[in-house]
């Protein structure tokens, strides 16, 4: 009986919601790799919205689990590290952007682990909620600009990657202030 309510738990709707992005990341790859770039940002849309989605829900609902504190940020650094990869390969993302992206998420993500052994949460900040949101939208327009022959060589044809610029300032200020925060020393409570 106890093992039935702790599932129920589990796979709440905010949950699933993370469990679908993950399921995603290979049909985009796929579509990306076929050269089906407009499908590839149709899904990608919809992964995004999911994120969205599921935190407002398990928020609004009160349908917060230990796992969905996991899984949220774990299918949104899959979710962006592979299509940012994938980007890269095509020559559409540079290489050094990338590799500092994505080596900021093993690095948090690795610090957020060790912490969490050491029962401490570390909450994503404002600028790294950003950050993430920023490389969503810069992600979706490079799609969307790769699957549309009628932007090429217009002012429209960079704006994704302007805007991958800004997720990169964001990436470093919040990666700075998590490591400034976490290595921080701590005073007495109980000093006032």
């Amino acid at each position: 009986m106890i093992a039935k309510d702790e599932k129920l738990q589990i796979w709440t709707l905010p949950n699933r919601l993370s469990i679908i992005r993950i399921l995603f990341i290979p049909i985009i790859i796929f579509c990306m790799e076929k050269g089906f770039f407009f499908a590839a940002f149709f899904l990608f849309i919809i992964a995004g919205i999911t994120d969205g989605l599921d935190g407002f829900i398990a928020r609004k609902l009160n349908m917060t689990t230990k796992l969905g504190l996991y899984l949220d940020p774990i299918a949104d650094k899959l979710l962006v590290s592979s299509v940012l990869i994938t980007l890269t390969y095509f020559k559409l993302v540079p290489l050094w952007i990338t590799i500092i992206l994505v080596c900021r998420e093993f690095l948090i993500n690795g610090l957020r682990s060790f912490y969490a052994v050491e029962g401490i949460a570390v909450y994503p900040s404002f600028a790294g909620k950003l950050k993430t949101m920023l490389q969503i939208v810069g992600i979706a327009f490079i799609l969307f600009d790769s699957g549309n022959d009628y932007l090429r060589n217009t002012p429209l044809d960079k704006v994704g990657l302007y805007i991958l610029y800004g997720a990169l300032f964001f990436s470093i200020f919040s990666a700075w202030n998590y490591i400034a925060a976490i290595f921080k020393p701590h005073t007495n409570s109980n000093k006032q």
